[in-house]
């Protein structure tokens, strides 16, 4: 294209009632003509020149009333339209760069509007340069024609991305919108992904809020505004200030995750669009530091241990001179420690005394801690016949480290623990899906994970990760009761435990009671317990089956006295021929997460 044909197009701009050319190679007009009516094709034609039909359209509104930005999308998608309904057998160039090639400075600004901005990029750093590369996002009109970056450029794409409607909308309380797409949500969790003090926001007194602090925070936050999942959001609270952020959606039913994402950037609320309210984001830690957290802590130790005294086993970790010590020896304790420990996660004690109790079974007797092949046998207390031990493939580590007596080295915070306080670590805490439950006030925002029942325990490099910071918070209450840290938190597990299966909720948040099954009373207590039913069952005494589990003759899986390598093996062929290979479910004996 002649680049004086620039002038010709720019004034073109400003004209309501030019209907603009088609790509046809075009004279200049004469230096003297009045634009562009009397512009000559060339200085012998007596008629002024008149352009052909074509298929771009009319300004739809005066375009003197349009903003720079507004005219130059439109421009552009003009473009675009009359390219793509082109004779697709058409391979001419003059085609081609009006279809993928900014025409003049302003078409710079807005080329992200054409649906083919994928395909644009690498053909108009061929025909133009590498300049004209530019990611359309990136450039907008500035004066003179001069391109600089910036998102301003995409407010007013749509009505709904307009500087107006977003002032508009903010005024009313607050607003979301999509700046690519102008997609309004109407459904969500809409949170702020920076904290309020971060210079990315905008904080702003009512009166002083004025459109340009919309154009300045849309520059200000060009690259996470082009993404796809990522909102303009605008908020005036009710003391008068107005937000604006970078907001990201999250699914209604995500009320967890949206709270705690919000909780990372120091947010006061979301945003629930469906709802057309606000939620609250509080502070975890804060209030697991709280006076109000610690007296929830000492209400339920109080509960546990009137509880727990009504067995024989006062304290909940004790082994030492328990059914633990008659059956297995105290040389062997670390290693029932490790194998309870090890299968304690996702499963209720007597499931777990059971487990521990098969594990024990093979490492006293030399068979391999792990077999993939192994199936329950006939007659059994829990499992069904023929079915797996559950978890047994994600176990495999810990379980190997038990074997060896590695306490140390077990992985997970609170499997470390566990072991620490079975072997009569008084500063061991062991906490669970109900010690998180314990932490939490969901009416105010305040949540332990965005996964329920579940206290994160990476390891920071600064700063106490979130178990130890509660460990820390249990451990000052048991040392003002009088207590260790060990017993104190058994006592408040025993608490939290009884009150959910007994009233279904927990300090006002409902839980289901009916989840959790049996007594809430020690390892050993329970151990005894299944230890006595099964010598009942086989019709012997409990002196007598404590002999047969120390010589691993016996575990507590099912009412058969021995589970020897040999029934193992018959065991492996019954599965064989039944050539059942089940679901998951069934690979993890019908377990079901109880509590």
């Amino acid at each position: 294209m002649d680049p004086r044909e620039y002038d010709w197009q720019m004034g073109a701009l400003v004209d309501p009632g030019y209907l603009a050319p088609d790509e046809r190679r075009m004279r200049p007009p004469p230096a003297d003509a009045t634009w562009p009516h009397q512009a000559l094709p060339s200085p012998g034609d007596a008629e002024p020149w008149q352009a052909p039909p074509t298929r771009l359209e009319r300004w739809p509104v005066d375009p003197s009333q349009m903003t720079a930005n507004e005219a130059a999308a439109f421009q552009t998608q003009a473009r675009y339209r009359n390219a793509l309904a082109r004779d697709p057998t058409s391979n001419r160039m003059g085609a081609l760069a009006e279809m993928v090639a900014p025409q003049t400075p302003l078409d710079y600004a807005l080329l992200a509007s054409g649906p083919l901005r994928a395909a644009a990029v690498p053909l108009r750093a061929a025909i133009y340069g590498g300049a004209a590369a530019l990611q359309p996002e990136e450039a907008q009109a500035g004066p003179s024609g001069i391109i600089r970056k910036g998102a301003e450029a995409v407010l007013g794409l749509h009505p709904t991305t307009s500087p107006r409607t977003i002032y508009n909308k903010t005024l009313g309380g607050g607003y979301s919108v999509n700046l690519p797409t102008g997609a309004i949500p109407s459904e969500g969790l809409m949170v702020g992904r920076y904290p309020n003090s971060d210079p990315r926001n905008l904080v702003i007194p009512r009166e002083e809020f004025k459109q340009a602090a919309i154009k300045q925070h849309a520059e200000t936050n060009a690259a996470e505004l082009a993404k796809p999942e990522s909102y303009l959001g605008t908020w005036l609270s009710p003391e008068g200030k107005v937000y604006l952020d970078v907001s990201q959606r999250y699914d209604p039913d995500k009320i967890r995750a949206a709270t705690k994402a919000g909780e990372r950037t120091g947010q006061l609320a979301g945003y629930n669009v469906g709802a057309g309210e606000s939620f609250p984001i509080g502070s975890w830690r804060d209030f697991v530091s709280s006076p109000e957290f610690h007296d929830r802590m000492n209400k339920m130790a109080t509960m546990g241990r009137e509880y727990l005294n009504q067995f024989p086993s006062k304290e909940w970790w004790d082994m030492h001179g328990s059914s633990f010590e008659r059956a297995y020896g105290p040389e062997r304790l670390p290693h029932v420690a490790g194998f309870s420990a090890s299968t304690a996660p996702v499963s209720n004690p007597y499931d777990n005394m059971r487990t521990m109790s098969e594990y024990m079974r093979r490492h006293i007797a030399g068979e391999p801690i792990i077999q993939p092949d192994w199936r329950a046998p006939a007659g059994g207390m829990w499992l069904s016949e023929g079915k797996q031990l559950p978890l047994e493939q994600s176990r495999i580590p810990n379980l190997e480290k038990s074997a060896r007596g590695d306490l140390a080295a077990l992985q997970r915070a609170k499997v470390r623990e566990e072991a620490a306080a079975m072997m009569g670590d008084p500063n061991a805490v062991v906490l669970d899906r109900h010690w998180a439950r314990l932490t939490e006030a969901p009416e105010r925002g305040i949540y332990a994970n965005a996964q329920e029942g579940v206290i994160n325990t990476n390891i920071l490099k600064r700063g106490l990760g979130d178990y130890d910071f509660v460990k820390n918070e249990v451990s000052k209450a048991a040392r003002a009761a009088g207590r260790d840290p060990r017993d104190f938190s058994a006592d408040a597990w025993t608490g939290i435990r009884e009150t959910i299966k007994n009233t279904s909720e927990l300090f006002g948040t409902k839980h289901k009671g009916s989840a959790i099954t049996g007594e809430s009373k020690s390892y050993a207590d329970i151990f005894q317990e299944l230890l006595e039913k099964k010598a009942k069952h086989l019709g012997t005494s409990a002196d007598e089956l404590d002999k047969r589990l120390r010589r691993g003759e016996a575990n507590l899986l099912s009412t058969m006295l021995v589970s020897s390598p040999a029934l193992a093996a018959a065991y492996r062929r019954w599965q064989a021929d039944q050539g059942d290979h089940g679901d998951q479910g069934e690979a993890m004996g019908g377990l079901v997460r109880q509590d």
